[in-house]
C-alpha cells in the first residue's frame, strides 16, 4: 500500500511536470512571434528614416521617388529593387 501511494504521488508529479513545460513552451513560442514581429517592424520604420520621401517628385511609372543616406534619388521597382536615377 505504502508503495502504491508512492509511485501515485510521482507519476502526479510527472504528470504536473509535463503539463507546466508544455504550457510554457506556448507562452515561450508566443513571447518569439512577437517579439520577432517587432523587430521586423523596427526595421522597417528604420528603413523609412534612413531613406527620405520626396513628396514633389515621381518615377517614371508614377512610383515614389526616395533620397538615401548618400544623396542619391533612386525609386523602387516592382520587386522591390532600388533603381538609382542619374542627375
Amino acid at each position: 500500500m505504502k508503495n502504491m501511494i508512492i509511485w501515485g504521488v510521482v507519476a502526479g508529479a510527472a504528470a504536473a511536470t509535463i503539463v507546466a513545460l508544455i504550457l510554457k513552451k506556448d507562452e515561450t513560442d508566443e513571447l518569439l512571434n512577437s517579439a520577432k514581429g517587432i523587430g521586423n517592424r523596427l526595421i522597417r520604420y528604420g528603413n523609412r528614416l534612413k531613406d527620405n520621401l520626396l513628396n514633389n517628385a515621381k518615377g517614371p511609372n508614377g512610383e515614389d521617388i526616395y533620397i538615401d543616406m548618400y544623396d542619391r534619388q533612386f525609386y523602387e521597382n516592382l520587386a522591390g529593387k532600388r533603381i538609382y536615377l542619374t542627375d
